[in-house]
């Protein structure tokens, strides 16, 4: 017989509607690494491969970690109620570090991003 806490954890899970995807760059992480002394190499062992990797003509590189999380609005998930008032917010994280051609950290910028998406017939303009 299945376990009654494992069904609720399951639904909860199902019902949250939740996703995320990359790499999340702590603002402590990011000042951990010095620019003019930080190695590519050390950044990729802490941090994992970057999600894209940009080389530039000079031979000088721009790593990128990306960190995106969905969720769906409550409403979504209400019968009916979801038809005019569903949607869901996300947000994205963005940390790049510049290396100079010998792989020594130039400099990191970050950016961080939100959005709404509305997908119910009264949020439509």
């Amino acid at each position: 017989m299945i376990d009654m806490k494992f069904m609720v954890a399951a639904l909860g899970c199902i019902m949250a509607g939740c996703v995320s995807s990359g790499t999340k760059v702590t603002a402590d992480q990011q000042a951990s690494f010095q620019p003019g002394t930080t190695a590519e190499t050390q950044i990729i062992a802490k941090l994992g491969p970057p999600n894209n990797v940009a080389t530039l003509a000079d031979g000088s590189k721009m790593d990128s970690y990306m960190h995106i999380a969905a969720s769906a609005n409550a409403a979504t998930y209400v019968p009916i109620v979801g038809l005019f008032a569903g949607g869901a917010k996300s947000t994205t994280d963005t940390v790049m570090f510049a290396f100079d051609p010998q792989g020594i950290l130039k400099s990191t910028t970050s950016n961080h991003g939100q959005s709404n998406v509305n997908t119910g017939i009264a949020n439509q303009h």
